[in-house]
């Protein structure tokens, strides 16, 4: 009996300082990306390069976001404008290289890229409140990260936040691509402060391994106006 209730002191234990280290490391990391400042800002636009890497194709795009989650992107494919626009409820499309001439809204699954990239704050902040578990799942192989593991509603994120800065070094999921499982890795690189926010300048995406696409950010602006028009559903000119 004394063996059993020694064991069980020694999980709860453990349990215990478990959980007091993430609570610790989260505090870090809210501190470190400066997410006070974060929480008042209410627009953001960014200015950057898409690198494919294979095919050595660079092109710029433009990213406008507005809080409550919504966002318009302006890029390009073969040279022609590709647009998608989310006004908080519904999503569209443009696309003409790609044979979408009239703007087309977006399916659930199609949308859900570009609804995650609306949000202003990482999906750790205020994971409880969207009904995530989150847990310390150890470090990073080389020990220089701590790694967090998140269980959302449809996957599962596996966030390495460096030892030091406490900043995301990179981001590991498993999906589904083509019918097969496929890890995939988002790195970030290269952390510029821009007006006391951190933000990675460097985006590296790997499938298994190996580098597909990567985005340099050129500018970022915070609280600029936008006209909410910038979020319905593009009109053809």
């Amino acid at each position: 009996m004394r063996s059993i209730l020694i064991i069980l002191s020694i999980l709860t234990l453990s349990f215990s300082v478990s959980a007091q280290d993430l609570e610790q490391i989260l505090d870090a990391h809210y501190k470190a990306t400066a997410l006070d400042k974060l929480e008042k800002i209410e627009s953001i636009v960014t200015t950057g390069e898409n690198i494919y890497t294979k095919a050595g194709i660079k092109s710029s795009f433009i990213k406008y976001q507005a809080r409550p989650n919504k966002i318009r992107v302006e890029g390009e494919f073969q040279g022609s404008k590709v647009l998608q626009t989310f006004n908080g409820e519904k999503g569209w499309i443009s696309a003409p290289a790609m044979g979408i001439l009239e703007p087309k809204e977006m399916k659930s699954d199609e949308l859900e890229t570009l609804v995650n990239q609306s949000d202003f704050e990482n999906p750790l902040w205020n994971y409880k409140e969207k009904g995530y578990t989150l847990e310390l799942s150890g470090t990073s192989e080389d020990g220089s990260a701590f790694h967090l593991k998140l269980s959302m509603d449809k996957n599962e994120l596996n966030f390495f936040l460096d030892k030091d800065s406490y900043l995301v070094t990179y981001i590991k999921s498993i999906q589904v691509i083509g019918g097969s499982e496929t890890e995939i890795e988002i790195v970030h690189e290269d952390y510029t402060n821009v007006k006391g926010i951190p933000l990675a300048q460097h985006v590296i995406t790997k499938l298994n391994g190996e580098e597909v696409t990567s985005v340099r950010i050129k500018k970022v602006e915070y609280n600029k106006k936008l006209d909410h028009s910038l979020f319905e559903k593009p009109s053809i000119k």
